[in-house]
């Protein structure tokens, strides 16, 4: 038996600007989906069976830093761990399958660079601002599972259930030789277990998708275990060509699938909310954090 090959490429762009407090570090676990449609929100209906997707993203957190000038101050304070990333991007490519016409998998793996790293440090007594430099590397792999447990006419809701993997790098030193603490690493040398829902609405041309995913982290590298992470997406989608929603996603065409073109406007939003971080057991301070639209 020779396997289906895929009938669609879906390249995915997906750039977010967010305003973040200077304690969120890493990138979001927003996942999205590599079937037409919203960037970052997964819609509840899976891909049809025998079906692959292929994508590739890019998420650009844009962070409101601290000056050189907060950071002495800070550290002055006596307030230790209080740090500042300008800018982290994330970059990765995933495949998708549908295993059923209930069941979709998908896998993705990052590329992460963070873009200029500094922290408020007292030196023989003396506050300093240390510039660390950035870090770039091979995150860990994400694997997704997506069930649909209920349909209606044109409503669908969906389980998420999903793992990350400890493939990424974790000793990635910064410009003074020394190794980056876990938070800057591209990867977490953690096991790490994700769950949550889906629901889809779709009338006509128009479709209301929103997800929630929670990735509940695990102790890894350096005896550090990142905040857990929940993920909460909404967006609202409009078929500017071809058929209605209703009728392209599961609809089986005769002919040659390929050569339909199908344009979408997307209105997301998109936000996380982040605990503190642990070290050998311990919350760190000035950890954690949101992500929210700006």
């Amino acid at each position: 038996m020779v396997a289906k090959i895929a009938t669609k490429i879906i390249a995915v762009f997906g750039f977010v600007l967010a305003a973040t407090n200077a304690a969120a570090d890493h990138p979001t676990v927003a996942f999205g989906s590599e079937a037409a449609g919203a960037i970052n929100t997964i819609p509840a209906e899976p891909m049809p069976q025998g079906k692959w997707g292929f994508g590739i993203r890019t998420e650009i957190i844009d962070n409101k830093s601290f000056s050189g000038e907060q950071l002495e101050g800070f550290a002055a304070q006596g307030l230790k761990g209080v740090h500042s990333v300008d800018k982290i991007t994330s970059t990765s490519i995933a495949i998708a399958y549908g295993v059923g016409d209930d069941l979709t998998v998908i896998a993705r793996l990052p590329y992460i660079e963070r873009i200029n790293i500094r922290e408020g440090e007292l030196e023989d007594g003396v506050p300093e601002a240390h510039v660390h430099g950035g870090s770039s590397g091979v995150g860990d792999l994400l694997l997704l599972g997506q069930y649909r447990a209920f349909r209606n006419g044109s409503t669908d809701a969906s389980i998420l259930f999903g793992l990350k993997a400890p493939t990424g790098e974790t000793d990635v030193k910064d410009r003074g030789g020394v190794r980056f603490d876990t938070e800057f690493q591209p990867g977490t040398g953690s096991w790490d277990i994700m769950v949550g829902a889906a629901i889809s609405k779709k009338t006509g041309k128009a479709g209301f998708h929103a997800n929630i995913l929670y990735n509940n982290t695990t102790e890894g590298s350096r005896s550090t275990e990142l905040g857990d992470a929940l993920s909460y997406n909404v967006a609202l989608s409009y078929r500017l060509n071809g058929e209605d929603h209703t009728h392209h996603d599961h609809a089986h065409h005769h002919g040659d699938e390929s050569s339909n073109l199908n344009w979408d406007l997307l209105l997301e939003l998109n936000g996380e909310t982040r605990r503190k971080d642990k070290k050998f057991g311990v919350f760190e301070a000035n950890s954690g954090g949101d992500i929210t639209p700006s």
